[in-house]
């Protein structure tokens, strides 16, 4: 998946940055269970810059979609299939391919 200017918290397990095919804004929280795997969560502008500006906020928003998971608002997609609806897992693949869809 292409992020644009990715930013990276390893302290935390995520990372922010810009997705020019679907022209949003992402965070990947990184899920250790027995195995590793990524969530994506659809976040603003504002939030992604508050990781120089407010880090914190953005560290409280990270574990908020970490603690809620697949039930948070923002979620988009999950690398692991089984926590996805129909769309998400379309969502999914349209962000690993790095092309949208055809109809």
């Amino acid at each position: 998946m292409e992020l644009l200017n990715e930013k990276i918290r390893n302290d935390g397990f995520y990372s922010v940055g810009f997705n020019p095919l679907i022209e949003q804004y992402i965070m990947i929280v990184i899920i250790c269970h027995w195995f590793w795997f990524e969530r994506y969560y659809l976040i603003s502008k504002e939030e992604y810059e508050w990781f120089d500006s407010a880090i914190q906020k953005l560290d409280d928003l990270a574990h908020d979609c970490y603690r809620q998971g697949v039930k948070h608002p923002r979620f988009y997609c999950s690398e692991l299939e089984c926590e996805n609806t129909t769309e998400q897992v379309t969502n999914l693949r349209t962000l690993l391919t790095n092309s949208k869809p055809t109809e």
